[in-house]
């Protein structure tokens, strides 16, 4: 009995513990998320990666926008730019990413092109003045 038991146990187990894990992840995650991706993880590349993702995800049927928006801090002074990618996928969802992110995050199917920005570093916005691109952003669909 006891050990029918383990046996049981032993067949059981592993497939609850995988159960728990996704084995793949959507076309859109994976694209997303792959290191080779042109500028992805790299330090000022953000518009190489968005038009080699926007690429990509076009490539298998979905559309979306990039966002650009510059920044400014006022101390110390630093400012730049910076662009992100933003796609909604056929079941309504919404997600945003870009070379900075290790992977897509969904985000509120109504946010607003400000509210993103906020919404891709994770954080409450800080001492940060940031003005989005709109000359950039009415054209950036893909």
């Amino acid at each position: 009995m006891c050990k029918r038991f383990f046996v049981s146990l032993a067949c059981i187990l592993p497939c609850l513990v995988l159960s728990a894990f996704p084995l793949s992840r959507p076309p859109h995650y994976r694209i997303a998320s792959d290191p080779a991706l042109k500028g992805k993880g790299k330090d000022g590349q953000c518009m190489d990666y968005a038009i080699a993702l926007s690429s990509r995800l076009a490539s298998i049927g979905i559309h979306g926008q990039l966002i650009f928006y510059r920044w400014h801090i006022q101390n110390p002074s630093a400012s730049g730019s910076h662009v992100f990618v933003t796609y909604r996928l056929s079941d309504g969802s919404r997600w945003i990413v870009d070379n900075e992110l290790p992977h897509p995050k969904p985000v509120p199917v109504d946010a607003s092109p400000m509210q993103l920005v906020f919404l891709l570093s994770g954080s409450a916005p800080a001492p940060v003045e940031v003005r989005l691109q709109e000359g950039l952003n009415k054209l950036s669909f893909f």
